[in-house]
């Protein structure tokens, strides 16, 4: 085999989009670089233009859900819950709280497991997972509490019990959905951040691109 056959096998056979670093003292780590790329590969970004819109399009639908979660919850249950019987609903068996206090207790369970469970994907760590776990087993728990005590009984009728869980339902998804985006863009900008400041680079450069696609081209070398 010639010398200029030997150079193109070498070049096929690099790495392409690897993850590639300058060899600097303040570099990021060896753990930044696998969370990193862990994060581009679940998110799925093209480039890092596309990086910074999907920053942009998650903290707005963040944002969105949350300020819908306190309308919902000032016009369903602050304002609302007198004329909707909730007075009426028995104090949660876990607690002792009232259900207007159970309305503030869920999204902010929800929050939280949402939060130590996507931490604990990114870093897998299984105690918090764990703990994520528990989490939403008690924000499950306190939603169909309303509804589940009809069945045994208490002084609420079926159909008040199930508007009561729904509404509670309905505030754990949004808070959880506004988690989870808000936790993605902090990611995601952390990860364009490391890029811009430490010279990291996630994506194939048009100069790669560009020889992969004359590759696939070329007639087999013989």
């Amino acid at each position: 085999m010639v010398m200029g056959d030997e150079g193109l096998d070498e070049a096929l056979n690099a790495p392409i989009g690897s993850i590639s670093a300058p060899e600097v003292a303040d570099g990021p780590t060896s753990e930044s670089l696998e969370l990193m790329e862990s994060i581009i590969q679940r998110l799925q970004p093209s480039d890092r233009h596309e990086i910074r819109d999907m920053i942009s399009y998650r903290a707005q639908v963040s944002g969105g859900m949350a300020a819908m979660t306190l309308v919902f919850w000032w016009i369903a249950i602050d304002r609302g819950g007198e004329s909707l019987g909730d007075s009426d609903i028995p104090l949660s068996v876990i607690g002792g709280f009232s259900f207007a206090e159970i309305s503030l207790i869920v999204p902010a369970l929800s929050l939280l497991a949402t939060l130590v469970m996507s931490i604990g994907r990114e870093t897998g760590n299984a105690i918090l997972n764990n703990l994520g776990g528990g989490l939403i087993v008690l924000v499950v728990f306190y939603i169909l509490e309303p509804f589940a005590g009809t069945i045994f009984g208490t002084s609420i009728d079926a159909q008040s019990g199930a508007f009561a869980s729904g509404r509670l339902v309905a505030m754990a998804l949004m808070i959880g959905l506004a988690t989870k985006f808000f936790w993605d863009a902090i990611l995601l900008q952390w990860v364009r951040s490391t890029m811009m400041n430490m010279g990291v680079d996630l994506f194939p450069s048009e100069e790669q691109e560009s020889f992969g696609s004359h590759a696939d081209e070329a007639p087999p070398i013989g």
